[in-house]
């Protein structure tokens, strides 16, 4: 029999509730805490939002850390005690600029080519103090350690003995040296931890960061080609050392700089350092990013006092946070002004700057007046 129009409008009218309903649930991604406003999300945003595992190392011993606030990531037996091979060298080239000038001149003695030269040093040659550097930094040259300690500390006992000085100052307890090369010795030891600040502590020094950045160089009419192949393969790599012996196996230092941050990483006894330090950059890269907070002289950095004088105020330092990348353009900042007396005393805070990441407060940092010039 035929439908009635009622009957016939019912079927489409359902479609129209069921179809409205639908449009309604699959609107873009929207994150919410509480009262806190609604933020919607882009796709790549939540897509970014996803963890990266853990990487599996050959590595048995590491450490993965932001080079700027020291914060550390993942690491593994990273106090254990291992060979640490020619990353020895960092301590030795630390040691080096710390006692003499870049243009000592130095001679080659028989006993300093008794280990095996890379770079085919010979007896009776003259170099500087900075040659050798390079030689002993970037094609990791061994004869160039033995040079070095003996022309700088007299004898290489003595410069030895100012290496384990110089890391004790660090307050480095599981590391200890017994050459300047890093040949195998029981008494030639460190770990993944303190190999990883002394590595902080080589790339501050701005001799030796400007010598380990480069894949090629130049010395003593002599072309070097660093042991380190990251600097020509991971983008942003600027250093440090590597370091191969056969008890200590493959190990490497390195350091990557880029816009999101700075990743300092160490691999001791690995099978592939090169792919294991990849591996540990990937993650910083894919789960971290380093936020920078600063306050520069401008108006909006300005208060009024009591007697309505206005006074600049900063941080004593700059602010470093390691954050999720998605969550970098979440981050607000309140300046927040607590002492408006007429003449603030500068060493005691007059306020806090509050720094909040996706509605929720992160730090508060004091606030100073700033010095007058």
């Amino acid at each position: 029999m035929p439908r009635t129009p009622s009957q016939t409008s019912k079927p489409i009218l359902l479609l129209l509730v069921l179809l409205s309903l639908l449009s309604t649930g699959f609107g873009p991604p929207v994150l919410t805490n509480g009262d806190a406003s609604r933020r919607r999300l882009a796709p790549h945003q939540v897509r970014a939002m996803r963890q990266t595992p853990p990487p599996e190392l050959t590595a048995p011993a590491y450490i993965l850390a932001d080079d700027i606030t020291g914060e550390i990531l993942l690491a593994k037996n990273e106090h254990e005690r291992r060979s640490p091979a020619s990353m020895t060298k960092l301590v030795t080239a630390l040691v080096a600029l710390e006692r003499a000038r870049q243009d000592m001149e130095v001679v080659i003695e028989a006993r300093d080519v008794r280990v095996y030269s890379v770079m085919y040093l010979k007896k009776g040659e003259e170099l500087s103090l900075r040659q050798l550097l390079f030689m002993l930094l970037i094609p990791s040259d061994n004869a160039a350690a033995n040079a070095i300690a003996r022309a700088v500390g007299g004898d290489v006992a003595t410069f030895v003995g100012w290496m384990n000085e110089y890391v004790a100052r660090l307050g480095l307890k599981d590391t200890h040296f017994a050459n300047p090369h890093g040949y195998d010795d029981p008494q030639n030891y460190s770990t993944a931890f303190d190999m990883a600040v002394i590595g902080r502590q080589a790339m501050r020094n701005a001799v030796i960061a400007d010598i380990v950045r480069r894949p090629q160089a130049i010395a003593a009419w002599r072309e070097l080609d660093s042991t380190n192949e990251l600097l020509s393969t991971y983008p942003g790599a600027i250093g440090i050392k590597t370091g191969t012996t056969d008890e200590a196996g493959e190990c490497l230092a390195a350091l990557v700089d880029r816009p999101a941050g700075r990743a300092l990483s160490v691999v001791m006894g690995s099978k592939d350092r090169f792919y294991d330090t990849r591996l540990l950059l990937d993650y910083y890269y894919n789960n971290f990013a380093e936020l920078h907070v600063d306050l520069p002289d401008t108006h909006q950095n300005r208060y009024q006092d009591l007697e309505h004088n206005w006074h600049s105020f900063w941080l004593r330092q700059p602010l470093t946070i390691l954050v999720k990348p998605w969550q970098v353009d979440t981050v607000s900042m309140y300046r927040r002004i607590d002492n408006t007396d007429p003449n603030p005393d500068p060493e005691r805070p007059i306020g806090a700057l509050i720094v909040s990441l996706d509605g929720g407060v992160l730090t508060e940092v004091p606030l100073y007046v700033r010095p007058t010039r």
